[in-house]
């Protein structure tokens, strides 16, 4: 049989295979630890999915080297549609600019499906601190340098801090976590000075009186706090740092299979449950299409690799 023959009938079942899609369980890999605002989305819209799909859509947490373990397994994974990524900030386009080495190539090994919601990030502190402001912390900073501490448990946080030690000319240590849960944990114990946090998660320490935010590190205010100022209203300027949270399918899956999978997705974060949730958690249902997608993380790339060289952050 000829090349052209045998491509002409192979194609007919290739579109069949696409068409059928889903026929078996799908997992969506969580490179962070439960609890973190990635997972708690992650899960509200895998429920979701198991439904309008007609297969259980399960959520597989793998944490690790910034999220790199859990991105590696789904780009080494087939391309078939049956194993994502819940992609984050953190987890895409800041390893390559805070770390020598990355276990993947972003724009190379994945295929964008579409954004699932925006969460507004904040400065939190343990509701009892002596740190009522953003200014209170600076001058402590100040007068006893190197003595207080952040979160280092997303590589987005870790600019952040950093760009705000840089803009505050102080020296807040960041000590490294595995997740934004353990981070949060550690300032719960009072261990830790100070955490970036998403408002996704930190949300039930805020409203349980656990936590204080000092401030909103994104663009604007939250409606979900009122009354916590931005950085930039602060006087620091430029200081823009937004989370996202999306799906990335291993490069190369079918045109077919990632517009089913954005559709559905689009579908599920309109439901009133998952609307509900995110509107507790102070998130935002933004479903950004792939093209979108693939061009706001090329935007960020861009955009906080200007931010690491201001603020002189080597790669580790």
């Amino acid at each position: 049989m000829t090349l052209i023959a045998t491509l002409a009938v192979a194609a007919p079942f290739a579109h069949a295979q696409e068409a059928a899609y889903p026929t078996q369980p799908i997992t969506m890999i969580v490179p962070f630890t439960p609890g973190s605002s990635s997972d708690v989305t992650a899960r509200a819209i895998a429920q979701k999915l198991s439904s309008s799909m007609g297969q259980p859509v399960v959520v597989d947490n793998r944490p690790g080297a910034g999220g790199g373990i859990g991105m590696q397994a789904v780009a080494r994974s087939k391309p078939d549609g049956y194993t994502l990524a819940v992609s984050t900030v953190s987890s895409t386009v800041v390893p390559p600019i805070i770390m020598k080495n990355v276990m993947v190539d972003l724009f190379k090994e994945f295929t964008p499906v579409a954004t699932m919601a925006n969460t507004p990030l904040l400065l939190t502190v343990h509701y009892d601190s002596p740190f009522k402001s953003v200014q209170d912390l600076i001058a402590a900073a100040k007068k006893a340098p190197k003595t207080l501490t952040y979160g280092n448990s997303a590589g987005l946080y870790r600019i952040a801090m950093e760009a705000f030690n840089h803009q505050a000319s102080i020296d807040l240590l960041g000590v490294p976590f595995r997740g934004p849960a353990q981070a949060a944990t550690e300032v719960l114990g009072g261990r830790l000075s100070v955490n970036p946090d998403a408002l996704g998660a930190a949300g039930p320490m805020l409203q349980a009186k656990r936590m204080r935010a000092l401030a909103v590190l994104g663009s604007n205010r939250t409606p979900a706090l009122p009354d916590v100022p931005t950085m930039q209203e602060l006087g620091f300027k430029d200081f823009a740092f937004n989370g996202w949270l999306g799906v990335l399918a291993p490069a190369g899956t079918p045109a077919a299979i990632v517009q089913r999978l954005h559709k559905e997705i689009e579908q599920a974060a309109r439901t009133p449950d998952v609307q509900a949730l995110y509107a507790r958690l102070g998130m935002e249902g933004t479903v950004l299409s792939p093209k979108a997608y693939g061009e706001e993380m090329r935007k960020d790339f861009a955009k906080y690799s200007d931010i690491a060289k201001q603020a002189g952050i080597e790669k580790e």
